[in-house]
């Protein structure tokens, strides 16, 4: 049985306060780095062509999608003609809707990343898809919520539990999604209904949702209770995906490139620096730096001293820097700078 990063952590940092409850947690990860094509294909869009073997596919194939689960035993597997969607609790009128009822709603369709919590700096635990969906906010204007409302829970069908504050459920980018590159979501990422909350790590983006309740109180969910955060907004982020690690190459001018990500903020700008900090270097953004999707950059970098390294930074779309603060993911995400240190041949 394989135990992940965030249960290790979990039970080295809280078992001595007594919160260690029991249970692992299931994880499987896929490397878009290493196993998507090598340049980025999306036809349409703001991409322009990078022609750098080593960069990850813009669009995520699915079954190369990250996956993060505390299923040991199996994720569900729902019957779509049975599973109704409750939404309950403070609201006007009660509903129970089908897929087809949901599917029946203005439809949108949108290019987001999410990425884990649990993701260390420089990680894999990041992935990009285009994803189809109704508007949270449309379910909630149907049954109309009650004066007081500050959080909308997602109880999910394995158990799984987390909330949004009311302002984010009824931002139009936060969508129901029943869709993911083009086809009915995979049973792995939520099948038949899993949340899309921009700007939050992916604890906050719920899989198998059955109920969505409206409460007038705070709400602690699965991994609150364990001791991450209630907040999970996004850290600004970047990593070099291009030289790898340890890679051999030659003591000359290179491209080199990778992927920058601040959730809704988007990205501003990158700079590298291959003298530890000392001077930086602006990188070219060659994806849209304003949508709710990871942007690619590239720059040109030539090693030098007798153990090259780069290093990369981010600045957001308001214009905040990235944090050189090195933390580990709990509780609230990692942060620091990524760094690729490579031999010269």
């Amino acid at each position: 049985m394989r135990v992940d990063r965030r249960t290790l952590l979990y039970r080295a940092g809280l078992a001595s306060a007594g919160l260690l409850l029991g249970g692992v947690v299931a994880t499987q990860r896929f490397d878009g780095r290493r196993r998507s094509p090598a340049a980025p294909a999306l036809a349409r869009g703001p991409l322009q062509a990078i022609d750098l073997p080593g960069m990850p596919a813009y669009i995520t194939p699915t079954d190369r999608f990250y996956t993060v689960s505390k299923n040991v035993f199996g994720d569900p597997n729902i019957d779509a003609s049975r599973w109704r969607l409750r939404v309950t609790g403070a609201v006007q009128r009660p509903l129970e809707l089908d897929l087809e009822a949901l599917r029946a709603l203005p439809s949108v369709t949108q290019v987001q990343t999410l990425e884990c919590i649990d993701n260390q700096v420089g990680g894999d635990l990041i992935s990009n898809a285009e994803w189809r969906g109704a508007r949270l906010a449309d379910v909630l204007q149907q049954a109309g919520l009650r004066e007081g409302v500050q959080r909308i829970v997602f109880q999910c069908d394995d158990d799984y539990s987390d909330s949004i504050p009311l302002d984010k459920a009824l931002e139009p980018t936060t969508l129901l999604a029943y869709e993911m590159n083009g086809q009915p979501l995979p049973r792995a990422h939520g099948f038949p209904l899993r949340v899309l909350a921009p700007n939050l790590y992916g604890i906050k983006n719920p899989k198998w949702v059955v109920e969505i309740r409206a409460v007038t109180e705070d709400y602690r969910g699965f991994w609150q209770r364990r001791g991450w955060t209630n907040d999970g907004t996004i850290h600004t982020m970047s990593r070099i995906d291009v030289p790898a690690s340890r890679a051999v190459v030659p003591a000359a001018p290179q491209p080199v490139g990778g992927i920058a990500f601040a959730g809704a903020r988007g990205i501003q700008g990158v700079e590298i620096s291959g003298d530890d900090g000392q001077t930086w270097q602006p990188a070219s953004l060659v994806t849209e730096p304003a949508s709710l999707a990871w942007v690619f950059w590239v720059a040109q970098w030539t090693p030098q001293g007798s153990t090259p390294s780069l290093v990369v930074r981010a600045i957001d779309g308001t214009g905040a820097l990235q944090t050189a603060e090195v933390r580990p993911p709990l509780p609230d995400g990692a942060t620091g700078y990524h760094r690729v240190s490579v031999r010269l041949g």
